[in-house]
């Protein structure tokens, strides 16, 4: 299919901001992959260098509690159980715990150390609340972290704790360090930033800085429960219709992951408002070029288009269409010249087509003058030969069919009949041939819908003819006729079959070919009628066929559309 005009440019607007705006989305895809790297890499070693100074800080802790169970004054008090007074061991106790504040107050956390005496059951710590509880000290793992809401100096808190053996056997140290240590470093880690920093371990409730968002955090961690998280690495989540990266980092000290929250929105922001400034003009030109190509399309592509449907009407053959809009600019003069040219050549045409009307009449009348001798002259020989046999009742009957079928034949006020009627006419036909012959049977099977379609007369009795004469009369068995309709999609087929000798593939192509040649000699009168007849009136696809029938014999077929207007 050709573009029109208007299509042209509609199309060449699309090609110059087509390109545009994939370019641009590239563009804008680039340079959100880079910032989302760079925020990846970021907050990655920031991540990294926090979680080495955790680390660290964890590490001291464990360093100190060593350092605290080799002290000479834990040794002098364990030797001195058994020999020295209770006096002496309290004072040495004393210096144990003054040890102890020492050593914890030189770490930058709060934190505590404990010794546990198994064989004395006894407790040695800062804290005056701590007590040896055998049961708890025995389900511990020695030598790893675990997190637990302990009693310490009197008040239920969430603390860390590590549980290890000493150079001593029957001594156990724990160190002990609140979470709101790790709660300051993660306000410290935000920073006011657009960022929400927590610590999180499956099955544990995560810790969070003071000024944390604990909505979105609880929603973070349910997200981590369903990764598989790795030592490192970062995912995509949306939370209350944001998006943010989620970075994590594994502590090797602790176990547990620091987690961080970015929110892109905060990065993407400026590249988010160039964006849609872009848009907002690629939408500006957009709009501009509709515009544009509407006024095209009203002063331009609407007036060709109404020239060529008045073309199209024209050749169409409605040379009284005429063009009634008036585009208001140069298409006014071709306007008023095709309606000029329109009116001319519809005055020349109905002086033609009347002549030719007349003609084509004159044509229809003398085809039928031919057919109505043809069956006259068979039906008289009948009449004789049954005359001759002294067949009275025959004579009787075939001149009572041969009345009703003149009746019907010299009717001349109506060039057309019903199919109904057509019928009948070919009943009588057929109950003469049949009472003449003795040894066929006829069928007429045309559905009811189809009895009232007007039809030219005497258009279905030569192919009747027919199918008695070369197909019954030539058949050493007994005869069969059948006259079936269809309608189907506005074609209707009339088809006339007999069980006869019937004729070769050749024969029935000759036969086909001679019914659109002009008639000679040679060719049948009656057949070469009938299909010149469904021509001037039906015009398209409409004639005569013949095929094989399906009775064994010969099939002779009218074919005409169904046009309003058509007879």
């Amino acid at each position: 299919m050709k573009l029109t005009t208007f299509g042209k440019v509609i199309g060449l607007i699309l090609c110059l901001l087509i390109p545009i705006i994939v370019l641009y989305g590239y563009s804008y895809r680039v340079s959100i992959d880079t910032v989302r790297g760079t925020i990846e890499d970021q907050n990655s070693s920031r991540l990294g260098f926090f979680v080495n100074q955790m680390d660290m800080m964890v590490d001291q802790l464990v360093k100190h509690s060593v350092t605290t169970s080799r002290d000479y004054s834990i040794r002098e008090y364990l030797e001195g159980r058994s020999r020295d007074d209770l006096r002496v061991q309290l004072q040495r106790q004393s210096r144990i715990v003054d040890m102890l504040n020492m050593q914890t107050s030189t770490s930058a956390w709060s934190n505590q150390i404990i010794f546990y005496l198994k064989d004395s059951k006894e407790t040695i710590s800062t804290d005056y609340s701590a007590k040896y509880n055998e049961a708890l000290i025995d389900g511990r793992k020695l030598g790893e972290w675990s997190h637990e809401n302990m009693l310490t100096f009197g008040i239920k808190e969430n603390l860390f704790t590590r549980l290890q053996e000493t150079d001593h056997p029957n001594v156990l140290v724990e160190v002990r360090f609140n979470d709101v240590n790790l709660k300051n470093m993660l306000v410290s880690l935000k920073q006011q930033a657009a960022r929400e920093p927590f610590l999180y371990f499956p099955g544990e409730d995560p810790i969070m800085g003071f000024n944390a968002d604990f909505a979105a955090v609880k929603q973070t961690a349910a997200e981590l429960d369903r990764q598989t998280l790795a030592g490192s690495g970062s995912f995509n989540v949306k939370l209350n219709g944001g998006k943010y990266i989620v970075h994590y980092v594994r502590s090797a000290s602790l176990g547990w992951y620091l987690v961080d929250m970015v929110p892109l929105g905060t990065y993407f922001a400026p590249i988010n408002m160039s964006r849609n400034l872009v848009y907002a003009s690629i939408a500006l030109l957009m709009t501009l070029s509709v515009l544009a190509a509407l006024l095209l399309y009203r002063n331009v592509q609407r007036p060709i288009s109404l020239l060529l449907r008045g073309v199209r009407h024209m050749r169409d053959g409605d040379f009284s269409f005429r063009l009634s809009k008036r585009p208001g600019n140069e298409f006014d003069f071709l306007f008023l010249g095709f309606n000029e040219m329109a009116k001319q050549i519809q005055e020349l045409i109905d002086k033609v087509y009347k002549e030719t009307l007349r003609s084509k009449e004159a044509t229809l009348k003398q085809l039928q003058s031919q057919i109505n001798p043809h069956f006259l002259y068979n039906c008289l020989f009948y009449i004789k030969n049954m005359a001759n046999l002294g067949e009275k009742q025959a004579v009787v009957d075939m001149a009572l069919n041969l009345g009703e079928y003149y009746r019907y034949t010299t009717r001349q006020e109506q060039e057309t009949t019903t199919l109904q009627e057509e019928l009948k006419l070919i009943r009588n036909y057929l109950n003469i041939q049949s009472m003449r012959l003795q040894r066929f049977h006829f069928e007429i099977e045309i559905p009811e819908a189809m009895l009232s379609l007007r039809i030219p007369r005497l258009l279905l009795q030569p192919l009747v003819e027919n199918a008695v004469i070369h197909g019954v009369e030539n058949s050493v068995q007994f005869g069969l006729i059948v006259v079936r309709g269809e309608q189907d999609n506005g074609v209707i087929r009339v088809a006339v079959d007999d069980n006869g000798p019937g004729v070769s593939e050749e024969k029935l192509a000759a036969l086909q070919a001679r019914l659109a040649v002009p008639m000679d000699e040679h060719t049948g009168t009656g057949l070469w009628n009938i299909h010149q007849r469904l021509i001037y009136m039906y015009g398209g696809r409409s004639g005569l066929a013949f095929a094989k029938s399906p009775l064994g014999g010969f099939r002779a077929e009218l074919i005409w559309e169904e046009k309003e207007g058509a007879l």
